[in-house]
């Protein structure tokens, strides 16, 4: 509820506070005494745009601030939240400070905000009606809003919602797949390229160094045979090879040994050094006639080494490395593969839930259909009983064609949203003869406020906006459609905050709370004020409202019973 607004500086309010009650509050006052001025700053700190000529003459600033209390808002909570904007308080400042520049400035908890958030903080706490743009129901799209909360369809539209983000879950992991799926497409023809270029080549461990040994010795055969041949003449073909002599030296040993047992050990070292020699020789005389003379396989070996060096200038110094590398890219490619694979689970899972939620947006339309017929009964009705007899009221329900859209029905794709397929607007006739038309045209404040009282009135207990301010919503009426008026607002009044600016003393006497407007000469210029009345103050307002300017005792006794009455009532 709005607990008070201070206006400094705008227009003919110099510095006016005013504590408003709960239930109906009700104001007063002679045409022109500033009752639509207080209405307008209330818009100001709505988000309505002003422009520096609302200042008061001579002054550099104008302020409007009002206090609310949000406890049971839960939708203004929770965008406050997303905003970063709420305190844990339930009490909501909302300031404007307007400047002599064509400048202005919007607070929320005296933290600035941008207008449009104050606009969003005005469209969740206050329904004004009248010759005011602030007036939720003349909106379209709260029309869809309005029959949701009407038909009690709140676990309804939070499935679609929870289908729908699921759904939008779904396209952004596809789209993320997607594109990565695209990036390693570009990598899977590479990494493939490259896979098959050492998979032709098919290295194996310490080949390169088992060929760079066996070219070595290709490259040096007939040196290897030169030397090895001339090196076993030496040890044992020559007339006096080494191990002739060797034979010599030991059979001089064995007669030296008879004679002095000193030269055992030698003679046993000439045996060693002569099987050595033995031994020796004969390696070096297979290793010659094994020696191969083969430019083939030294082409062979060379023409290997060459495409191993060129695997390692690109994947590594190394054949391990050059193997690891292979491995790494496998991997990747494997990686690949189910991506492809997980995006085939994405398109079926997709699929799937698209399924369901055109099933369920489909359910939910009839739902809202039902809702619509209910409606299209009762708002006549209540606009007969509040004096706009043979009135009709209809509720439009529409789709969007979409050849992509995720709803489908009779052949024909529609667009889907959080909110479902349906494209609610209202339309009314208030005269016989006339053609429907949207609500958001109707042109007359009168007819305006009455519409709204007739639809905030069915649908009084689910409406989650908690002020309704009614501005000449007895424009174009009287005696006893006055009264029913009244009755409506009384009625209204015990699920909102109801501030309304009313001619007639049939509205004006059930209030709880009645505020007077006046004008009065302050220092040579005119400032108006906004006081709320005492018991006996008050039968006087409601009395001046019968009488005009003259007031009678008979006008007395006539505000007296009406407010006897409302309070019967």
């Amino acid at each position: 509820m709005l607990e008070s607004i201070t206006i400094k500086n705008y227009a003919l309010l110099v510095d006016v506070e005013v504590q408003f009650g709960k239930g109906l509050n009700i104001l007063t006052g002679e045409t022109g005494a500033g009752k639509s001025i207080i209405i307008g700053a209330l818009g100001a700190i709505l988000g309505n745009r002003i422009d520096s000529s609302v200042l008061r003459s001579g002054a550099s600033k104008a302020v409007i601030e009002g206090s609310f209390f949000i406890k049971k808002n839960e939708k203004l909570r929770d965008y406050l939240c997303q905003q970063d904007l709420f305190s844990g308080d339930e009490l909501l400042i909302l300031r404007r400070e307007i400047y002599d520049n064509a400048r202005s400035r919007a607070f929320l908890n005296d933290t600035p905000v941008q207008l449009s958030i104050l606009q969003t903080v005005g469209d969740l706490l206050v329904d004004l009606h009248g010759q005011h743009e602030h007036q939720s129901l003349l909106k379209v799209q709260n029309h869809l809003n309005f029959i949701d909360e009407f038909g009690d369809l709140k676990n309804d539209t939070g499935t679609v919602a929870g289908i729908y983000k699921k759904l939008q879950e779904l396209y952004e992991l596809l789209n993320q797949l997607e594109n990565q799926g695209k990036t390693l497409k570009e990598r899977k023809e590479f990494y493939s390229f490259q896979i098959n270029e050492i998979n032709k080549v098919n290295p194996q461990p310490e080949e390169d160094e088992k060929l760079l040994r066996e070219e070595k010795i290709l490259i040096n055969s007939q040196r290897l045979f030169n030397l090895t041949s001339e090196l076993y003449h030496i040890l044992y073909e020559n007339d006096s090879s080494v191990y002739d002599q060797l034979c010599r030296v030991d059979e001089s040993l064995t007669g030296l040994q008879q004679i002095d047992d000193q030269f055992d050990s030698l003679k046993k070292d000439c045996d060693t050094a002569r099987l050595t020699i033995d031994e020796l020789a004969k390696f070096l005389l297979r290793y010659n006639s094994n020696i191969e003379f083969n430019p083939e396989r030294l082409d062979e070996i060379q023409n290997r080494l060459s495409l191993l060096s060129d695997l390692k200038k690109k994947y590594g110094p190394t054949i391990q490395a050059i193997v690891s590398y292979q491995e790494k890219i496998q991997t990747e490619l494997d990686k690949i593969d189910k991506v492809d694979t997980r995006l085939e689970s994405i398109f079926e899972e997709i699929e799937k839930v698209k399924h369901q939620f055109s099933h369920t947006c489909i359910e939910l339309s009839q739902k809202r259909k039902n809702v619509a017929q209910q409606l299209e009964k009762l708002i006549p009705d209540v606009l007969t009983y509040l004096g706009m007899s043979r009135s009709k009221f209809k509720v439009v329900v529409d789709y969007e064609e979409d050849s992509d859209g995720y709803i489908y029905l009779d052949g024909k794709n529609y667009c889907g949203t959080a909110k479902g397929m349906d494209v609610i607007e209202f339309y009314i006739s208030t005269n016989p003869g006339e053609a429907l038309r949207p609500l958001a045209r109707i042109a007359s404040g009168g007819e305006i406020s009455r519409i709204m009282l007739a639809l905030k009135s069915v649908a009084a207990e689910g409406d989650q906006i908690p002020i309704l301010i009614f501005d000449e919503i007895d424009l174009g009426i009287s005696g006893r459609i006055a009264q029913v008026v009244g009755r409506k607002l009384k009625e209204l009044s015990e699920f909102h905050q109801i501030i309304c600016i009313t001619h007639l003393p049939q509205i004006a006497s059930i209030g709880e709370h009645h505020f007077f407007v006046e004008k009065y000469d302050s220092d040579g210029r005119t400032e108006t004020r906004i006081r709320e009345l005492s018991s006996e103050e008050r039968t006087k307002a409601v009395a001046m409202l019968l009488a005009g300017e003259k007031i009678s005792r008979t006008h007395i006794e006539s505000a007296k019973e009406l407010l006897r009455d409302s309070a019967v009532n």
